[in-house]
């Protein structure tokens, strides 16, 4: 397998935690899909998982060659275990990987464009 682009990127939890409550705000209905926020909000604390998907579609862009993709255009789904798995305005991504972690306080993500 060779790497062709690789994005990365990290941020803060913390920034997420105002819309703990609050799956309605402006911002989380710009950025994310529905799936995503019904992923997210599945959760006690939803905050480190808004903070991953964020990270993820961040990264993606970068591992997309820095193009200025409209991150609704980017989702980020879950297989049955657990794994995420990167679409394209509806479109699985297979030239493309991803990996997400999170503590409570920050959230990392790498994609690699293969």
């Amino acid at each position: 397998m060779c790497v062709k682009e690789i994005g990365i990127d990290i941020i803060e939890s913390e920034r997420f935690r105002r819309f703990k409550d609050d799956r309605n705000h402006p911002f989380i209905k710009k950025n994310f899909s529905l799936g995503e926020i019904k992923y997210c909000f599945g959760f006690r604390d939803p905050s480190p998982h808004l903070a991953g998907i964020f990270a993820a579609k961040e990264a993606v862009c970068k591992a997309l060659g820095g193009l200025k993709i409209y991150l609704p255009n980017i989702e980020i789904r879950h297989s049955r275990e657990g794994a995420p798995k990167i679409y394209r305005k509806r479109k699985k991504l297979t030239c493309m990987l991803i990996s997400i972690t999170h503590t409570q306080s920050v959230a990392l993500a790498v994609a690699v464009k293969i």
